[in-house]
């Protein structure tokens, strides 16, 4: 029985974790399915998709909707209960709440060895489209930084006086659209869980980190300097006082995701003691 959920119950949280134990172990992979953003998610929009038999869950699916024009879809299926269609009728009804709210574009998320998962995304008309790699940070590493411009980069939280600067920092250092800029701005600061942290060099607005604090870890997202100050040192300068500000605050596990493409950014997260431990491969569905 698939029942469409808003907002999840910690019995429903505590069914979709150990579902989820159960396929990682089962296909040796490790599902990205944003826990935090579980736990928070509000309670007048669908946004879950849950598969039971009789009172045992057996299939689950998510959506991430972070702008209007695209979600993201990541799910699983309990190994025994596989190749039933189930998670054809998850996606289905996925689709349709797309639909609904005119999300044009769906995207799977596959973890980069599951095989499976991209057969079935494929086979649903879904293109690859690009990929990502998940990164720890499990060395105590701070490369040196320019001295003559580290005592004039700062780092602190985003104010309201600051908003329109990260918009236009999300549309020079991301490619963003002003509409999408503004509307990826307007979520992260309604997001209690989210911190977006703004760097300045002088007066001059040059960067911008969001920061996601979990209960024994933080991830960073969202890390973009303006394209005109790119290949000065500017990020590796915000990047190392945003990771001593989270020791400070006591996080010892930091984790972020990065384009595999992106090969500069690869590298600077490398020098600051970030390591590669495991990857995802996203596939697009336009939705008619």
């Amino acid at each position: 029985m698939l029942i469409t959920k808003q907002g999840l119950s910690e019995q429903e949280l505590a069914a979709i974790a150990e579902l989820a134990d159960i396929c990682n172990k089962a296909d040796g992979i490790l599902l990205k399915l944003n826990w935090e953003t579980l736990k928070s998610r509000p309670t007048d929009v669908t946004n879950d998709f849950l598969f039971y038999d009789g009172d045992k869950l057996v299939g689950f699916a998510a959506l991430y909707v972070f702008r209007s024009t695209e979600a993201e879809l990541s799910g699983m299926v309990h190994p025994d209960y596989r190749r039933q269609g189930i998670f054809t009728q998850l996606t289905r009804a996925a689709q349709d709440e797309c639909r609904r709210r005119n999300i044009p574009k769906l995207i799977y998320i596959v973890y980069h060895l599951s095989e499976s998962g991209k057969a079935f995304a494929t086979a649903t008309g879904a293109a690859y489209g690009f990929s990502e790699y998940w990164m720890a940070r499990t060395k105590d590493l701070l490369p040196p930084v320019n001295p003559d411009t580290a005592k004039t980069v700062t780092l602190r939280l985003v104010e309201e006086r600051d908003l329109e600067d990260i918009i236009a920092l999300n549309i020079s250092g991301f490619s963003m659209s002003e509409e999408d800029s503004r509307e990826y701005v307007s979520q992260s600061q309604a997001s209690e869980r989210d911190k977006t942290y703004i760097s300045h060099l002088g007066e001059t607005p040059v960067g911008k980190i969001g920061v996601m604090e979990e209960t024994d870890k933080a991830f960073i997202f969202g890390f973009c300097v303006a394209s005109d100050m790119q290949r000065k040192g500017l990020g590796r300068q915000i990047l190392s006082k945003t990771i001593q500000l989270l020791k400070e605050k006591g996080f010892q596990q930091i984790e972020l995701e990065v384009a595999v493409e992106n090969l500069q950014a690869l590298g600077l997260y490398e020098s600051c003691g970030f390591v590669t431990t495991g990857a995802n491969d996203y596939f697009e569905l336009a939705l008619s």
